[in-house]
C-alpha cells in the first residue's frame, strides 16, 4: 500500500529509466502496421484534453512525456505505457456525448502517467530483490526485454496469478466489486485514503490480487480528483464508463448477427485470437510496460460513480465548476465526421457511410443532410432487398429530413427510390415529382421525368 500512496514525486533511478526505455520501444513496435489516425484536428483535439486534466504544478516523472496516440478502431479501448504514451480508439472517443466524458475516462490514463505507479513499483521491487529480501520473479513475460518481470516477488504474488490473470479469475471487476462491499454500509467514499484503504489485498479464495488490477482502483479515483481541478463535471465520467460498454456489447451482437451458422467455429477463432492480443497486452503489463486494462466491466460505471463524492473531487467543483462541453464535442464531431461521411456516400461506400452518419446522429447532430445521408446509406441502392421493418425507418428517417429543412429535394429523391423499390409507384412519382419542383433545374431532370411517367403506368395497372 506504500507503494501505491507514495508514487508522487519520487526519484526515477536507473531502474526507473530502463523500464521507461523498454516501455518507449514496446509502443514503437505495438503500433508498428496499427491503424494510428494521423489527423492533426482529431490528435490536437483529444491531447489538448488530455494534457489540460494535468494538475498544475504536477509533471509526470522525468524522462516520461504525456502524448496521445489514436487508433482507427470501432471497439472502445485505452490504454497507456509507463513512457507516457495513451493510446486511444475512435471507438472510444465517439461512444461519448461530450468533452466531460471523454475527459473522464482520459483522467484514468493522466492519472497513470503522471503518479508514475508502475515506475515506483518496479524500483521497490528492483531494491528489494537487491537487498535479497524477496526472490526474483520465475520468468520475464515478454520475451527478454526485462530481466525480471514487475510481479511481486514468489513469495507474495504467486507466479499462477499470471495465468488466473489471463483466465479471467482474478479480475478488475473482482477487485472492485470487493471495493463495493467494503463500503455497502458507507454512503459515500470520504476522500482517496478511504478508497485505498478499502482495496482488498486478496481474492474470495485467498489468493493475493495482482497488484496492477490494484493500481486500477486507485488511478480511477485520483483520476477525478484531476478531472474536477480541470473544471469538468465530475458526474459524466460514469456515463462515459457506461457508454463505452455499451457500445462494446453493441458490436459485440453484431458480430454475432453477422457470423450466422458459422457463429461457433468463427467465434472460437474470433476468441482465440483476442486471447492472444490480450496475452500480448497483459504481459507487456506484466513487465510495467502497459499501465491499465482496456476492458470495461458494467460494475466500473458504478464505482466511478461513487468517487464523485470524494471530499476532493467535491472541493475542487467547488472552485472549479462542472463543464459538461456538450456543444464543443458536437462542433468536434461535426467538423471530423461529416467530410467523411460525404465521401464515403458519394462513393457509394454505403456500410462506411452509414456508420459514419449514425455517429453523428446518435450524438445529437442532425440536420436535413445528415438524416437523409443516414437513411441512404442505411439501404444503399438496394432497397428491394431490405426488410418491411428497414424500408419504414428509412423512410421515416426521410421524412425527418424534410421537417428539417421542406426544401431539401436529396430527400424526396431518395424518398422516390426508396418507394420505386418497394412497389409504392404512387407514392414514388409524387416524390420524384417533388424533387422536380425543388430542383427544377438538377442534372438528371429528364431521367426523371421518364421515371414518373412508367411509375404512373404502373400505379393504373
Amino acid at each position: 500500500m506504500v507503494l501505491i500512496c507514495g508514487a508522487s514525486g519520487f526519484e526515477v533511478n536507473e531502474d526507473g529509466q530502463t523500464l521507461i526505455q523498454a516501455a518507449r520501444q514496446a509502443y514503437t513496435n505495438d503500433m508498428r502496421d496499427r491503424p494510428v489516425v494521423t489527423d492533426p484536428d482529431i490528435i490536437n483535439y483529444v491531447e489538448r484534453i488530455a494534457k489540460s486534466l494535468v494538475p498544475k504544478g504536477k509533471n509526470p516523472p522525468p524522462g516520461v512525456e504525456l502524448k496521445v496516440t489514436i487508433l482507427d478502431s470501432p471497439r472502445p479501448e485505452l490504454y497507456s505505457y509507463v513512457d507516457g504514451h495513451v493510446i486511444i480508439t475512435t471507438g472510444m472517443i465517439y461512444a461519448m456525448d461530450n468533452e466531460a466524458q471523454l475527459a473522464g475516462l482520459l483522467s484514468h490514463e493522466i492519472a497513470q502517467v503522471v503518479e508514475g505507479y508502475y515506475i515506483n513499483m518496479y524500483q521497490e521491487i528492483k531494491a528489494a530483490e537487491r537487498r535479497e529480501r524477496h526472490k526474483a520473479a520465475a520468468s520475464a513475460l515478454l520475451g527478454a526485454l526485462l530481466d525480471v518481470g514487475v510481479d511481486y516477488a514468489v513469495e507474495v504474488e504467486d507466479i499462477n496469478q499470471t495465468e488466473r490473470f489471463f483466465s479471467g479469475e482474478a479480475t478488475y471487476e473482482e477487485t472492485l466489486k470487493r471495493m463495493a462491499a467494503a463500503h455497502a454500509a458507507q454512503s459515500a467514499y470520504y476522500g482517496i485514503k478511504d478508497v485505498v484503504d478499502s482495496i482488498p489485498a486478496k481474492d474470495s479464495d485467498g489468493k493475493w490480487i495482482d497488484p496492477r488490477l490494484r493500481f486500477q482502483a486507485v488511478a480511477d479515483a485520483q483520476g477525478m480528483v484531476y478531472l474536477a481541478l480541470a473544471g469538468h463535471d465530475a458526474s459524466e465520467a460514469a456515463k462515459g464508463w457506461r457508454n463505452a460498454h455499451k457500445i462494446s456489447n453493441e458490436l459485440a451482437r453484431e458480430r454475432e448477427k453477422l457470423m450466422g451458422p458459422w457463429a461457433e467455429e468463427l467465434r472460437a477463432t474470433q476468441s482465440l485470437m483476442e486471447l492472444n492480443l490480450s496475452r500480448l497486452r497483459q504481459s507487456m503489463g506484466a513487465v510495467g510496460l502497459v499501465q491499465t486494462v482496456s476492458d470495461a466491466p458494467a460494475v466500473r460505471s458504478d464505482f466511478v460513480a461513487k468517487l464523485t463524492n470524494l471530499k476532493e473531487v467535491q472541493e475542487a467543483q467547488k472552485i472549479h465548476g462542472r463543464k459538461k462541453g456538450r456543444s464543443a464535442y458536437q462542433s468536434f464531431i461535426q467538423k471530423n465526421m461529416l467530410p467523411k461521411a460525404k465521401r464515403a456516400l458519394e462513393e457509394e461506400d454505403y456500410p462506411k457511410a452509414y456508420a459514419a452518419y449514425q455517429v453523428l446522429y446518435k450524438k445529437g447532430v442532425r440536420s436535413a443532410p445528415i438524416v437523409y445521408g443516414l437513411a441512404k446509406s442505411k439501404l444503399g441502392d438496394f432497397a428491394f432487398g431490405a426488410s418491411e421493418g428497414e424500408k419504414r425507418e428509412s423512410e421515416k428517417l426521410y421524412k425527418q429530413a424534410l421537417k428539417l429543412d421542406p426544401g431539401y429535394a436529396p430527400a424526396y429523391k431518395g424518398l422516390g427510390e426508396l418507394y420505386e423499390d418497394w412497389e409504392r409507384y404512387d407514392d414514388a412519382a409524387r416524390a420524384y415529382r417533388n424533387y422536380l419542383k425543388i430542383a427544377p433545374k438538377s442534372a438528371d431532370r429528364r431521367r426523371v421525368e421518364r421515371k414518373i411517367k412508367v411509375l404512373e403506368r404502373k400505379a393504373k395497372r
